[in-house]
């Protein structure tokens, strides 16, 4: 009689993980599911359109996200950049590691830190170069010795340079733009080259 209650216990118990197996199963595939379909809505459907100054060995390279990144890009209507210019440093390599797109659950992060260049583009009256930096996968992260905090791994983060500017007024004018409550992210000022980041709170170095 006790051997019977014991299988019967055994039986139960068996039962009762193969019922959460089931359902930590069911919710993986459902948060899968859930992040494909986020993915979907951010890139697959920006159009495949070419983009005038995008290289087709980059869309031979990378594929059509090329095309639809460089098109929601040219969405943000810019007046002073082109997709080629944020589009560049995605093509980088240190070493044997290559940096990528971002994925596209991520490309919007980087909409209100390229219209902060750009008006300081306009208020400099000055191009910026094709850009030194801006999302960066964890491998070029690493590669290159980011911080392993960077808001370029989260795509909010521009590393700028501007023709005829040097990187002290650049700083400068990023600084004065976000006292004037234009953004709130980071400043940081390097020998070459200045980074602007939209984080949502301030930073400076």
């Amino acid at each position: 009689m006790q051997n019977d209650l014991d299988t019967n216990k055994g039986d139960r118990n068996l039962g009762l993980v193969g019922r959460r197996r089931f359902i930590g199963l069911v919710s993986a595939a459902a948060c899968g599911a859930m992040f494909s379909i986020r993915e979907a809505k951010a890139g697959l459907f920006y159009s495949t359109r070419p983009v005038k100054g995008i290289p087709q060995a980059w869309v031979a390279a990378k594929g059509l996200d090329v095309l639809r990144y460089a098109n929601y890009i040219k969405g943000l209507r810019l007046k002073n950049m082109s997709p080629y210019t944020v589009l560049y440093p995605h093509f980088k390599t240190r070493g044997r590691k290559r940096n990528s797109l971002p994925p596209r659950y991520m490309w919007r992060n980087i909409a209100a830190t390229l219209r902060v260049i750009d008006a300081m583009a306009s208020r400099m009256r000055a191009l910026p170069k094709p850009l030194v930096s801006v999302y960066r996968s964890p491998t070029y992260n690493r590669a290159v010795r980011g911080r392993s905090q960077s808001q370029h791994l989260q795509n909010r983060a521009v590393d700028v340079q501007f023709k005829g500017v040097s990187a002290y007024t650049v700083s400068a004018v990023a600084r004065k733009m976000r006292a004037e409550g234009k953004f709130k992210g980071g400043v940081g000022r390097y020998s070459s080259f200045t980074h602007v980041d939209t984080r949502g709170h301030n930073a400076d170095w």
